[in-house]
């Protein structure tokens, strides 16, 4: 399996985020949107038995001016408090399904869901027009909604969530692992899909609560047919330690930091080179 330096671009933009935080408001936030600067960056999902990329996960970025690379923790509550996160949640799906349309239809695109849009009416219609307009297979689009958002309107989040599960999309829980509340709608609300928290990938080799919750959450996707994917694996030992739990899929800068689609692309090429080199 390929890794990457440790001292990767997105550890980097935290620490100069900290040394100059971005305090965003709704008027820089629409001339942002307005200047085209924000831009989605790809990260590849991997099958951890065999290695090969199974799909993609779309993070968003925003390109300040002044202050460099941004993270989503930056402006994403921000967003959400001004009612833009729909413009946002828009720009990853026309962005994200465009690329994933040239890719090969087994290759799935993730990206997140945001609790605010969960109370938006558009959103199923909007997920159905794209699908249509790029030609894409909503059972190649999964969408990440965090435990919490879930709970915050049950009932309303049920029915999206079953309207966007009769559409073909498939559904996953994002952060699995650090709390329990609503595991047992899983089953109810057909998951496909559970992310163990990179908080519990970080620490699994030093915390034996840390890999009890993972194999926890493993167990439980197991009894209802979901598969599960580990967010920030770092190193050939979590990686390892997760396919030895039975987790399915993984993530994180050991295989591919978060890349704009040209890169994307060309890692992409190399990466299959690399798995089809005979041992």
């Amino acid at each position: 399996m390929m890794s990457i330096d440790s001292h990767s671009p997105d550890e980097l933009i935290r620490k100069n985020h900290a040394a100059s935080a971005l305090v965003p408001s709704e008027s820089t936030l629409n001339n942002a949107i307005e200047k085209k600067q924000f831009a989605l960056y790809y990260q590849p999902q991997i099958d951890l038995p065999t290695g090969e990329v199974v799909g993609f996960e779309g993070l968003l970025r925003w390109k300040h001016p002044e202050q460099g690379m941004k993270l989503p923790e930056t402006f994403i509550p921000a967003a959400e408090e001004t009612g833009q996160i729909a413009q946002l949640t828009h720009l990853v799906i026309d962005t994200g399904f465009k690329f994933i349309e040239k890719l090969s239809q087994s290759l799935s695109f993730s990206l997140n869901i945001s609790s605010q849009c969960i109370k938006d009416n558009h959103l199923v219609g909007t997920l159905d027009h794209s699908c249509h307009e790029f030609h894409i297979d909503p059972q190649r689009v999964v969408l990440e909604f965090t435990e919490t958002a879930t709970l915050e309107n049950p009932v309303q989040a049920e029915d999206i969530l079953g309207q966007l599960k009769t559409s073909g999309f498939r559904l996953g829980i994002d952060d699995a692992g650090t709390g329990y509340s609503s595991m047992p709608n899983l089953g109810r609300l057909a998951f496909s899909e559970l992310k163990i928290d990179k908080s519990l990938v970080a620490t699994m080799e030093t915390s034996s609560q840390s890999r009890k919750s993972i194999i926890s959450t493993i167990e439980l996707a197991e009894s209802l047919g979901i598969a599960t994917i580990a967010e920030g694996i770092e190193n050939s030992l979590e990686a390892i330690g997760l396919r030895e739990l039975g987790c399915q899929y993984g993530q994180g800068f050991f295989f591919a930091r978060p890349m704009n689609e040209t890169d994307t692309l060309r890692w992409l090429e190399n990466w299959n080179k690399t798995l089809s080199l005979p041992i």
